[in-house]
């Protein structure tokens, strides 16, 4: 009896492995899911205040699914704001940096023969020189093309009439069943488990929806005050350069870092002690975003040393290109859970044998 038990265990837990490495694989299903999986960490306290903001107000239990569809409402609502605030004037800005762009390059390549040729303390070797040279036209040929599509890629995820309606349509039901479908996903293995099974699901469903909500401000923080900086000392385009900063907010250690160099090239196309003034902005932005934004945002919800995301970020950026360095963290995070409960199970399981146990002396 006991080995069939052992043996139906090993399947379902083979199985689950099997189902997870095909939702990874199909990346028709991968992407959908996982854009579901933000907008429900999104839309999940908009639903809670929906639901206590009407139960106040009518003195009834409101039903979830009426909670869920003002939730998509009112998200909406907030978007269409902010595409006629921000995103019009911003698509403006984009048109205007493509006609010029390659203006901006001969410029900025021109700035480098100037201060070589002006200073004569300034020596660039051959070879930097060369590497620059060969940078210029590499920019110079595909950075129109890629300015112009630029928002493109932004919503390319969700270009298809496919996806366009089933993330909707999942994300409902992750925030109307989500903890159903947990539980039904937890009683698929023996008792003795569940409870340990249960608590892993719960910690990691508080990691990632802290996450993404506090990335979500803090890009949205870091993007206003970039784009009030480079407003306040004149860089040109200075809308684009707060979206470059919001995105590249989600990639951490070197995202502030890529974020920063358009920046500074195109401040040097206005004068050459700007983008002095630019690098130390981008500074002192940084310090605010590591020593005051994200611990009153962040907390210390997700505890992962710099090594380990550096080496993250590597194979993130090779398997899946910018996607898999934004989606490095948390990703890093879920498995961080994983190994710690699988390493200290019997730990986990004795605290979980205890905890029903007092559950069982109280009920008596």
């Amino acid at each position: 009896m006991t080995a069939y038990k052992g043996a139906e265990f090993w399947m379902r837990v083979t199985l689950a492995v099997l189902a997870g490495a095909l939702f990874l694989t199909v990346h028709a299903v991968y992407w959908p899911v996982v854009i579901s999986l933000i907008l429900t960490f999104i839309l999940m306290p908009i639903r809670d205040g929906v639901i206590k903001g009407l139960r106040r107000l009518t003195g009834r239990q409101v039903p979830i699914d009426i909670a869920i569809l003002i939730s998509f409402v009112i998200l909406i609502v907030i978007v269409t704001v902010i595409t006629n605030s921000i995103v019009k004037p911003l698509v403006v800005q984009v048109n205007l940096l493509a006609a010029n762009f390659n203006d901006l390059v001969s410029q900025t390549a021109a700035l480098v023969t100037q201060l070589e040729n002006e200073q004569t303390q300034f020596y660039i070797p051959d070879q930097v020189k060369k590497i620059i040279n060969d940078a210029f036209v590499k920019v110079g040929n595909y950075g129109i093309d890629g300015i112009t599509n630029l928002i493109q890629s932004v919503f390319a995820i969700a270009g298809t009439v496919v996806e366009f309606f089933v993330v909707p349509i999942i994300t409902f039901y992750f925030m109307k069943d989500g903890g159903h479908m947990v539980r039904i996903f937890v009683d698929i293995f023996p008792e003795s488990y569940r409870s340990h099974l249960a608590g892993l699901f719960q910690e990691i469903q508080h990691v990632l929806s802290r996450y993404i909500r506090g990335q979500i401000l803090m890009s949205c923080i870091i993007a206003t005050l970039t784009f009030l900086g480079m407003w306040a000392m004149g860089v040109p385009y200075p809308m684009v350069i707060g979206l470059l900063a919001a995105i590249t907010e989600w990639i951490p250690i070197v995202g502030p870092i890529v974020g920063a160099v358009p920046a500074i090239l195109l401040s040097a196309t206005v004068s050459l002690s700007l983008p002095i003034k630019v690098i130390i902005f981008y500074i002192v932005i940084q310090q605010i975003d590591s020593h005051l934004i994200m611990p009153q945002v962040m907390g210390a919800v997700i505890s992962l040393h710099p090594v380990v995301i550096v080496i993250a970020l590597l194979i993130g950026g090779t398997l899946f290109g910018v996607a898999g360095m934004i989606l490095t963290v948390p990703v890093t995070a879920v498995l961080q859970i994983l190994c710690k409960h699988l390493w200290f199970y019997n730990t986990y399981k004795e605290k979980a044998m205890k905890h029903n146990g007092n559950n069982e002396n109280r009920n008596q």
